[in-house]
């Protein structure tokens, strides 16, 4: 791997790793929270890209409204498709896949930010414990 493919992994690891940060904010925010591994030994790939794909999984039985249910699947989706597209060009160096990871972060933390600011604005929607 040549440096610019170091340096360009070294990037998308470290948004990764924000829009991880993110995601564990929104899941524990819910009203059944969802805590995710953290911490300094936590590997986002080993341990918790797992843990995203479950949540994944689980979030529709949130009691949250249909409409941010589907925003939570979106933006956890796009994150898992962003971890696998960095592993894939850390492995295969091919730029489309570093361009791919970036795309679907820059598709999902939208989502996020709109789902973070539905769960902490009182005054947003209708919230199940209001």
């Amino acid at each position: 791997m040549s440096d610019s493919d170091d340096i360009t992994t070294e990037r998308l690891m470290e948004r990764l790793s924000v829009y991880a940060r993110g995601i564990s904010m929104a899941l524990s925010s819910l009203p059944i929270p969802i805590e995710l591994p953290h911490g300094d030994g936590v590997s986002l790939i080993k341990d918790f890209m797992p843990a995203v794909i479950r949540a994944y999984e689980i979030v529709d039985e949130q009691p949250i409204p249909e409409e941010q249910q589907a925003v939570a699947c979106t933006a956890l989706l796009h994150w898992v498709a962003a971890a696998e597209l960095v592993i894939a060009f850390a492995v295969s160096t091919a730029q489309h896949r570093a361009d791919g990871a970036l795309l679907n972060m820059m598709c999902g933390e939208p989502l996020l930010a709109d789902l973070i600011e539905w769960l902490v604005d009182p005054e947003g929607g209708e919230h199940p414990q209001d």
